[in-house]
């Protein structure tokens, strides 16, 4: 499978290779979505994986909060 080209600011760049594992299934990362009702606003939201990630990873290493 090729890889895809992003421009050089596109975050899924880095998440090209990672894949969702949930034991019968296996879903790469850029081609999904997390669907979910806000808990504030109690609207359905949509999210992609690759975002989620982002946050993740900038949380974790930018603001040195405990992320778990």
């Amino acid at each position: 499978m090729a890889k895809q080209v992003y421009s050089s600011h596109d975050w899924r760049k880095n998440t090209d290779d990672a894949f969702i594992v949930d034991g019968q299934h296996v879903l790469k990362v850029n081609d999904s979505r997390v669907l979910f009702k806000n808990p504030k606003t109690l609207k359905e939201e949509e999210v992609d994986v690759s975002r989620l990630i982002r946050v993740f990873v900038n949380n974790r290493d930018d603001l040195k909060r405990s992320v778990k």
